[in-house]
């Protein structure tokens, strides 16, 4: 099996030791890849093993890539990507070949499994599960519900010692239902590391996961928010917007929770792609767009497109209030290609070579001019209007939103902001420009 070792920052891996402080990074040649183990700064302590998917794009910041961030006190911690998502079949082979190649005999191995539909019994899926090997007691995770915040199933496949596992004391497999983000699949699987990690000593005793170590010389942040109010493949479209045109980007992904527990500080912007504007206000809570507010107010970027783009408005309690207007009613507008036209300011941001552009609608917000409190918003600067219009449900065409914007920016505090109504990012096409918005907003 060929075995990738996850470095944190790949173009920035000359600059990972000083931000490691006092961990010893060992690059090990024997794979294929680049091998990377964390020792804590105290010999002795035990050794785990943990073992995720490598990102499509290098430039995402994955599991791996969060816990490679890790201060350690004690033990190694052995960080292995696979090229497909792990499961236990591939587990004892793997541990095998870190016997033989390494002389690495692990205590723990814990593997990232992504959505699982069933239980090793058949029996479906609705909530977070750990999937147990060897003689791991289930009660050991008891505390997960309060950590994880949700109701966790505990799967003990073997029901017993005979998992087929070289291991000191057993393999975990964290799994999550159907439905569930990406940024909260991360989010178990770093807390349930971190928590593990914390028991067995190598950690301090209230060690938490530092969202600061993410930060990189060299390298610019960009977290895309995925969880409550985000729809479909909002977030995957933006990331390849990021990756095509913006080469000293990375990508991470981060939920509510993440937020309110300071998610952001290493981010130079972010991205709230489309979905439920009041959904991503219910998501984050008041102290979530409190944290939001005071990034961008210091320096920090926001992209609002669609969902993202009612939300930075102040149409309703829980939006973010950034942006002083009021999108107007009804707002479900319809569904269609649309042409935009680029203001002179747009063309000169987005550096647009056609004046006029197309790209698909879906219900995004329409602030008229005419409305008193958007007139109030005079730090407002339209980017492209909407040249044609859509039809709604009952087949009224809705002209109104002819000449009205349909991308604009702002300056707020020491940050930026770029709201987009439609969705450009779900053409291809439309990258290079776009990335250029993506761009003006970052630190």
């Amino acid at each position: 099996m060929d075995l990738l070792a996850i470095t944190a920052f790949r173009r920035g891996l000359r600059s990972l030791v000083p931000c490691l402080l006092a961990l010893v990074l060992t690059t090990v040649p024997a794979w294929s890849r680049e091998t990377t183990v964390l020792r804590g700064q105290h010999a002795g302590g035990p050794t785990v093993v943990v073992v995720a998917e490598r990102p499509a794009n290098a430039r995402f910041v994955g599991v791996l890539e969060q816990l490679a961030r890790l201060d350690l006190e004690h033990g190694q911690l052995w960080l292995i990507a696979t090229d497909g998502r792990p499961n236990r079949e591939q587990l004892p082979e793997l541990l095998a070949e870190l016997a033989e190649k390494e002389d690495v005999r692990p205590d723990w191995v814990l593997w990232h499994r992504g959505i699982v539909e069933a239980t090793a019994d058949g029996e479906s899926l609705s909530e977070p599960s750990l999937l147990l090997l060897g003689a791991v007691p289930a009660d050991d995770f008891d505390h997960l519900e309060e950590l994880w915040g949700a109701d966790v199933v505990i799967d003990p496949a073997d029901g017993g010692a005979d998992s087929g596992l070289e291991v000191g004391k057993g393999g975990i497999g964290i799994g999550v239902p159907s439905g569930t983000r990406l940024s909260r699949q991360i989010r178990y699987t770093r807390q349930f590391v971190v928590d593990l990690l914390r028991r067995e000593e190598m950690l301090a005793r209230d060690a938490r996961f530092d969202w600061e170590r993410l930060r990189q010389p060299e390298v610019r942040l960009l977290a895309v928010y995925d969880a409550e109010g985000i729809g479909g493949s909002g977030p995957r479209m933006v990331q390849r917007v990021v990756f095509s045109g913006l080469d000293d980007v990375y990508v991470y992904r981060v939920c509510g929770e993440d937020i309110r527990e300071g998610g952001l500080e290493p981010a130079d912007g972010s991205v709230f792609p489309g979905g439920s504007g009041r959904g991503i206000g219910n998501g984050l809570q008041a102290e979530g767009r409190t944290r939001l507010e005071g990034f961008i107010a210091d320096g920090g970027g926001y992209v609002g497109i669609c969902a993202g783009a009612y939300f930075a408005g102040a149409g309703l309690e829980n939006y973010l209030h950034a942006i002083q207007m009021r999108h107007s009613q009804p707002w479900a507008r319809g569904r269609g290609d649309v042409e935009l036209a680029f203001t002179e300011e747009g063309k000169t941001l987005f550096g647009a070579e056609e004046p006029v552009v197309t790209t698909r609608y879906n219900n995004g917000p329409v602030y008229l001019a005419a409305d008193e409190q958007n007139r109030q918003e005079r730090e407002f600067t339209v980017l492209a209007r909407f040249q044609t219009a859509v039809r709604d449900r009952r087949g009224n065409l809705r002209e109104e939103m002819v000449g009205e914007a349909a991308i604009g920016k702002k300056r707020y505090g020491q940050g930026r902001i770029l709201i987009i109504s439609p969705h450009p990012e779900s053409h291809a096409r439309h990258d290079p420009w776009l990335a250029r918005g993506f761009e003006w907003t970052l630190r």
